[in-house]
């Protein structure tokens, strides 16, 4: 488990939870980026700014290409697969599909979004902003840890409509 804290970004600052992401393309090169961790993000997406840093090549004919809506825009976007890890520990690491914004205009306080698609489903996330970190690990450490508990004690089991999940 790797505990990070909520960081002031933008102006003004606003707290959010953010963490500093290397992003690996092919063998045209690697950046250090900051990326907001977004409950709320199907997919996860970087800037222009990080697509060009890597070695993209946007609009390359055959890519994959889309539209995604964030920040009150439609945005062009072209999907990849990296290699990505947390700059602070090399030990959370993985691979995803990801879109990166063609256009140059997109202004965030950071170079990225980490969302449902290409972080949230490989990783176990929980936020505490009352105490402002959060905790980022491996889903089967975090079922050990607190899923497991719960699903043998049944006085403190999930109501038994719940079904989980089957993971093959």
């Amino acid at each position: 488990m790797r505990l990070l804290p909520y960081r002031l970004e933008g102006t003004p600052g606003i707290l959010r939870p953010t963490v500093d992401v290397r992003l690996m393309y092919g063998d045209t090169g690697d950046w250090n980026l900051r990326a907001l961790v977004d409950t709320g993000a199907p997919i996860s997406f970087f800037d222009r700014g990080a697509a060009d840093a890597v070695g993209v090549r946007l609009n390359n004919a055959g890519a994959r290409r889309g539209r995604i809506k964030i920040l009150g825009g439609d945005w062009d976007v072209q999907y990849e697969h990296v290699q990505m890890s947390l700059v602070v520990d090399s030990v959370h690491s993985w691979s995803a599909e990801v879109a990166f914004v063609s256009s140059p205009e997109l202004q965030m306080p950071f170079q990225g979004v980490l969302g449902t698609d290409g972080f949230l489903d490989k990783f176990a996330v929980t936020f505490n902003r009352y105490y402002e970190y959060f905790a980022i690990e491996r889903p089967d450490d975090w079922h050990e840890r607190v899923g497991r508990p719960l699903l043998e004690d049944p006085a403190g089991a999930p109501d038994p409509e719940w079904v989980r999940p089957r993971r093959d």
